[in-house]
C-alpha cells in the first residue's frame, strides 16, 4: 500500500501500524459519499481517493498528536490574513473540526483534480467533510498518542543534516506537501516523474522543491512550515526560513578534516566552514567544488548535489566567475558589493525607463509596435551616453558599433490581442500579453464573463512573471476585483484580505527576498 511509504523509516509509534487499516475504511467512506454527489467536479477514481483518504488520516493524526504542521499553518495565517483557515471560516477551531477539514479538502482537490478551481463553499466538498470528520473523530481520536512522526520531529536539530532530514520528508512525504512534490518532479522531468532518472536528478530538483518553491498554502514553502513545527529559537526559525537563499558557486577547497571543510567561494572571495556526513570522504585540498550551502548555527552545510571538479586552476576560477556574474539573482545572495551595484545600475534603469516611456503602463496593440518601441528606446540610451562611454562599452561587449536589433520570440511579435508593459520599480520591465482580453473581462466587475476571459484572467494570476504589483496596477487602471473572484469562484467570500490571500497562494516568491535580474559587466 502507497501509504506505507509516507512515514518515516526510522521512527515508528504505537498507533501507526494501525493507520493503513484506516485508510482503507476511510477510502471506502469517500466511495459512498461520492455516490450521494450533486455534480461530477470531485468525483476521484480509486487509486486518487486512497490518496486522499491518506491524507486526511495524516491530517487528523498531526492534530490529535500535536504534531505541529497544521498549527504551524494556521498561526502564519493568522499572522499575515488574521484568520486561521483564510476564505473558508474565519474562527478559531480546535480539534479535527469540520473547518479545517472544509479548508483542508478546498486546498487538496485542486492538486488531485487537473485545472480545478473549486469554491469553498461547495456543496459537495462539504459532504466529505462531514462523512470523513465522523470516521476520524471515532477512530483517530482513540488511538494512542504515540505517533513516529512526532518522535521524528521532536528528535535532535542540532546538526544541519538532522534538520534537512526532517525537511525532505516534510517536503515530499507528508500529507501538506506529497501531491505537490510530485506534480513539481513530474514538470521538471516533462511529465514523466515515474521513468527513470538519476539520482543527481532527483537530489537536485528535491532540493530546490523543498528549499526555493513556494506553495498554494497561503504562498508558504516546506522550510517556512518545517521552522513552524520544531522546537527551536526564533534566531534558528529565521535562520532556516532563509535557505531559500542557498549560496550557489564554486568552491576551492583550503582544507579538509574528517567531517569538514574549508573553502573559499571564489566568485565573492569568501571563506566557508562547511560540515558534511558520508561515510567516505571524498574532498581533498586545493580542489574546486561546485555547489550549494545552506547555514546552520554558525556552520554551513551542503544542500542538494555537488560537482568534483579537479584542481582549482586559475583558469578554471575564471571561467566559474564568467559564468556566474551575470546570474545576479545568485551572486547577490552572498556578495553583497555586487549587490549594491546592481541595486545601484538597477535603479538607474527604472529612472531612464520611466523618463522615457513617461507612465510605468504602456500600452501595445500588437508585438511589432512593441518591438519597435524597445528598439527606440534602446537606440536612445546609446544616443545619450557620452562617446567615450560608449567606446569603453563596446569594448566589453565585444561590438564594433551600438546594436539595438534585439532578437524577440515569434510568438511575442506576431501577438494582436494587445500587450500592455509594466515598469515594476522592484522587478523592471514585465509583459503581459491578452491585454484586450484581460481588460474587456476586468471591466465585465464579474457579470457574464466568457470562457476565454476567464481562462485569460486566470492565466495572469497563475503566470510567475506576473507580480503582485502589475495585478494591483491593473485594477487600478480597470477595477474588476469582482472579475477575479468570479474567476476563482470567491464571489460569496467578503473578507477584505481576499486579494492579498489570493496573490500569496499564486505568487508567493514575490514575497520572498528578490534581487534585480541585471547584468553587469
Amino acid at each position: 500500500m502507497r501509504y506505507l511509504n509516507y512515514l518515516p523509516e526510522e521512527h515508528r509509534g504505537k498507533s501507526d501500524s494501525k493507520l493503513p487499516q484506516l485508510v482503507k475504511q476511510l477510502k471506502r467512506v469517500l466511495t459512498n459519499v461520492q455516490r450521494k454527489f450533486a455534480h461530477n467536479t470531485l468525483k476521484l477514481d480509486g487509486e486518487r481517493q486512497e490518496e486522499l483518504a491518506g491524507i486526511l488520516i495524516d491530517f487528523a493524526v498531526d492534530i490529535h498528536n500535536d504534531i505541529g504542521i497544521w498549527t504551524a499553518y494556521e498561526r502564519y495565517n493568522t499572522e499575515l490574513f488574521g484568520s486561521p483557515l483564510p476564505l473558508t471560516a474565519d474562527v478559531q477551531t480546535t480539534g479535527i473540526s469540520r473547518e479545517r477539514l472544509r479548508h483542508l479538502l478546498w486546498m487538496t482537490y485542486p492538486q488531485l483534480v487537473s485545472d480545478l478551481v473549486i469554491s469553498p463553499q461547495h456543496q459537495d466538498m462539504l459532504k466529505v467533510a462531514d462523512a470523513a470528520l465522523e470516521l476520524l473523530n471515532e477512530k483517530v481520536l482513540s488511538l494512542p498518542k504515540d505517533s513516529g512522526i512526532k518522535q521524528f520531529m521532536a528528535s535532535s536539530n542540532e546538526l544541519g543534516w538532522e534538520v534537512k532530514r526532517k525537511l525532505i520528508w516534510l517536503g515530499t512525504r507528508s500529507y501538506m506537501f506529497r501531491l505537490l512534490y510530485r506534480a513539481y518532479m513530474d514538470k521538471e522531468n516533462e511529465g514523466k516523474f515515474d521513468v527513470e532518472h538519476t539520482d543527481d536528478f532527483i537530489i537536485e530538483h528535491t532540493d530546490d522543491f523543498i528549499c526555493q518553491e513556494t506553495t498554494c498554502w497561503s504562498g508558504l514553502g516546506t522550510i517556512d512550515i518545517l521552522a513552524g513545527v520544531l522546537d527551536i529559537s526564533d534566531e534558528q526559525r529565521r535562520e532556516l526560513r532563509s535557505w531559500y537563499l542557498r549560496h550557489n558557486a564554486a568552491f576551492k577547497l583550503l582544507s579538509v578534516h574528517e567531517d569538514s571543510v574549508d573553502a573559499l567561494n571564489v566568485i565573492s572571495d569568501q571563506p566557508y566552514h562547511i560540515r558534511f556526513s558520508v561515510e567516505r570522504n571524498p574532498f581533498r585540498k586545493g580542489q574546486l567544488i561546485s555547489g550549494s550551502v545552506t547555514p546552520w548555527r554558525g556552520e554551513w552545510y551542503w544542500s542538494g548535489s555537488q560537482r568534483l571538479f579537479g584542481e582549482a586552476t586559475l583558469s578554471l576560477i575564471d571561467w566559474f566567475k564568467k559564468e556566474m556574474k551575470p546570474k545576479t539573482s545568485i551572486i547577490c545572495r552572498y556578495w553583497k558589493e555586487q549587490e549594491q551595484l546592481v541595486q545601484e545600475r538597477f535603479a538607474v534603469d527604472v529612472k531612464r525607463m520611466l523618463e522615457y516611456h513617461g507612465s510605468d503602463l504602456i500600452v501595445y496593440p500588437d508585438g511589432l509596435l512593441l518591438a519597435a518601441d524597445f528598439e527606440r528606446e534602446m537606440k536612445a540610451i546609446w544616443d545619450s551616453m557620452p562617446p567615450e562611454k560608449v567606446k569603453a562599452a563596446l569594448e566589453k561587449l565585444g561590438m564594433k558599433e551600438p546594436h539595438t536589433d534585439a532578437q524577440y520570440p515569434k510568438d511575442l511579435i506576431e501577438h494582436k490581442d494587445g500587450l500592455a508593459v509594466f515598469i515594476n520599480p522592484d522587478e523592471g520591465k514585465e509583459i503581459l500579453v491578452n491585454y484586450n482580453t484581460v481588460t474587456t473581462g476586468l471591466k465585465k466587475n464579474g457579470e457574464d464573463l466568457n470562457e476565454n476571459e476567464l481562462e485569460t484572467i486566470q492565466g495572469v494570476m497563475n503566470c510567475d512573471a506576473i507580480s503582485p504589483a502589475f495585478v494591483r496596477r491593473l485594477l487600478r487602471e480597470h477595477g474588476g476585483e469582482e472579475s477575479i473572484k468570479a474567476t476563482f469562484m470567491l464571489t460569496k467570500c467578503s473578507q477584505s484580505y481576499w486579494l492579498e490571500y489570493l496573490l500569496r497562494s499564486l505568487k508567493g516568491h514575490f514575497y520572498r527576498k528578490r534581487f534585480p535580474l541585471l547584468s553587469v559587466i
